[in-house]
């Protein structure tokens, strides 16, 4: 019985902790100037390394994939954050792949921490 007890609220602390972060990462996000990135369309910066396995190999062909569906009607940037830390700290890119998608003027309409699926990226460019 002690088990369980002990199991059922490591599991609720997590569940609140997954929660709080939810609620937090949209306000991260207004909180994040993207003026210089403004393009007067929607942007995806997307947050890769040379040394990102899952970069490379899955979200890289999802980018790729989007940009050839989407064409011109957005922008797409490629981002190693080993050549330009400067702009992982301004994005707080806090692990790789990290995609952000900024909208027509310029705010941070949303941030993926880890793979982004196709689907995903496309409704939140769409969206912005």
């Amino acid at each position: 019985m002690d088990r369980l007890l002990i199991t059922l609220m490591i599991v609720g602390g997590l569940a609140l902790l997954w929660l709080a972060w939810q609620a937090l990462k949209p306000r991260l996000a207004r909180a994040i100037d993207a003026g210089s990135e403004a393009t007067g369309k929607p942007t995806l910066l997307y947050f890769t390394g040379e040394y990102c396995t899952v970069c490379k190999f899955q979200q890289a062909p999802i980018v790729e994939l989007l940009a050839a569906k989407l064409g011109g009607a957005v922008a797409i940037k490629r981002v190693d954050v080993s050549a330009e830390p400067e702009l992982a700290s301004k994005y707080r890119v806090l692990t790789l792949p990290t995609t952000v998608v900024v909208n027509q003027q310029g705010q941070v309409a949303a941030i993926n921490y880890g793979l982004a699926d196709q689907t995903k990226l496309e409704s939140q460019l769409l969206v912005a």
